[in-house]
Order: structure tokens, then sequence, then C-alpha cells
């Protein structure tokens, strides 16, 4: 008897190591720290180089990675990218991502990811809290760092939008 009283007052324990082990998905907003190996948006500003004639344009995506360990070689490609966006008042230049709203799609997933970027991240350190990410669809918030604009990757033909210009992606904000 004294054993079964044991063994189940062992068994209590349980609950909470598991409930010690969880660790949430979701942080709030300006929250300053995330764990490793979670997914991550990539705020990009990209050079489109045609493989043939050596024309470039500049355009922003936004890259995404399932896990943010897999982002840092300078070469893997995202395991999703959003639809090319060009700031067209500004001749087709990158876009501002800063101090306003983006709204940024992704035609492979359907997914939308807004961006809250702060009007004077440009000007912060490497590292710093630069803002905030939404992803519509489910709500999740993602915080936002300052990158230091060091190459994300290069996508060689084919590309996802089949034309005939690579893209070679420069890492401005990282979101997690």
């Amino acid at each position: 008897m004294k054993l079964s009283i044991l063994l189940i007052t062992s068994l209590s324990f349980i609950p909470s190591l598991i409930a010690a082990v969880a660790i949430p998905d979701v942080a709030p907003r300006n929250e300053t720290l995330a764990k490793r190996g979670g997914e991550v948006n990539y705020l990009s500003n990209c050079q489109r180089l045609d493989v043939n004639t050596l024309n470039s344009y500049t355009a922003s995506y936004v890259a995404w990675y399932a896990n943010v360990d897999n982002s840092q070689s300078g070469s893997d490609r995202p395991d999703s990218l959003s639809n090319e966006y060009r700031n067209w008042d500004a001749g087709g230049d990158y876009l501002h991502w800063e101090g306003q709203q983006q709204n940024i799609y992704f035609s492979d997933s359907g997914v939308t990811v807004q961006t809250h970027i702060n009007s004077n991240a440009q000007s912060l350190e490497f590292t710093a809290y630069a803002g905030w990410a939404q992803r519509t669809s489910d709500g999740k918030v993602f915080n936002c760092y300052k990158d230091n604009s060091r190459q994300l990757f290069i996508w060689g033909l084919p590309v996802p939008d089949g034309t005939n210009r690579g893209i070679i992606c420069q890492a401005i904000y990282w979101c997690v």
C-alpha cells in the first residue's frame, strides 16, 4: 500500500514538469527575449539582376524562415518569399519600411504580414528594437529588430516569379 501511495504522489509532479518545459511561442510587443529556433520574418531590400543583360533594379520583400537558424548562412533561401514591392513614389526604389504600415502579401500561402517599423529605426544600433509586425491570418505578433544589411540570401534561376532576374537580398530588420 505504501508503494501505491508513493507512486501516485510521484506522478502528481508530472503536470508541473510539463508546464515548466512549455515555452509560449507568442511574445508581447516590445519583448526583448526570443527563443532560438522559431520562425522569423526578414524585412529585406534586394536587387533583381537580369542574368542575360546584367541590368538590375531594386525591390523589397519579406522573407519568411520556419527556423531562424536556417537564415544565418547568407545563402539559404527562405521557406516563403512575399510578392515583390517597390516604392513608385520614389521612382521604383526600395519600400520605406519606417514610419508607415506596410501590408505585405505572400501569394504562395495567401498570408499578409503588416509591418510597423518606428520612424527613427534606421538610426538605431544593430539589434535594437525597431517596431513590430503582425501576421493577419492568426494575429501572431513579431517583435522587429535592426539588422546590419548583411546578405540574407541569393536566389538564382529559377526564381518564384518566373522571370530571368535573380534575387540578392540584404536583411534590414528581422522580426521574431
